[in-house]
């Protein structure tokens, strides 16, 4: 399913047509002939992920038990243990992650630990990582604090694994100019 294309379009209905839809995916998600097939797909054991809408991300956990309209769960990570509804399952295993357009950021688009900066009052970009998602703001804790700053002010930045591929390709072409075209010596630049 496109969540890019279902949220843009989302954006152009009216109060009362979302109200509308909640009430419909309501009913569709109490199902119980639904409910019954992500139960035949889920062991105790079983390791998957939920979607957690307060961090807006997937959440890898392990079933412990399989309840009528829930599931017992034990996240990997933390040990913590939740009962979840079972349509917070992602047994299809869906990419759940919607991205930003033009490099805007929204609440829909940002995950927890997601790697953001901004501009600061005094010109400076801060950067940092997203420990909260609010209606208008998110909160971002950089080293020098954290920030309750608007999405508005938002922008995202490389992963640092994916930053260095592209330092080292970088690099390895200044250095092959370099050869090519070396530096002229210090003594014979114009000051």
């Amino acid at each position: 399913m496109d969540y890019e294309l279902i949220v843009s379009e989302l954006q152009k209905a009216s109060t009362f047509d979302l109200y509308r839809l909640q009430s419909a995916i309501g009913h569709l998600l109490d199902d119980p002939l639904r409910q019954n097939a992500i139960k035949g797909q889920l062991r105790p054991g079983m390791e998957i992920t939920y979607f957690e809408p307060q961090e807006n991300r997937l959440i890898p956990a392990r079933v412990q038990e399989i309840r009528r309209t829930r599931v017992a769960i034990q996240e990997l990570q933390t040990g913590k243990r939740w009962t979840v509804p079972l349509y917070m399952i992602n047994i299809e295993g869906a990419n759940t992650d919607i991205t930003p357009n033009k490099n805007h950021v929204d609440r829909l688009s940002l995950k927890i630990g997601d790697q953001v900066g901004f501009t600061g009052k005094d010109g400076s970009e801060l950067f940092g990582a997203v420990i909260k998602l609010n209606p208008k703001r998110a909160k971002i804790h950089t080293g020098q604090g954290i920030w309750a700053v608007p999405y508005s002010m938002l922008f995202t930045i490389i992963d640092g694994e994916q930053a260095r591929d592209q330092i080292i390709a970088a690099e390895i072409d200044l250095f092959a100019d370099s050869c090519i075209n070396p530096a002229p010596d210090d003594d014979n630049i114009a000051r």
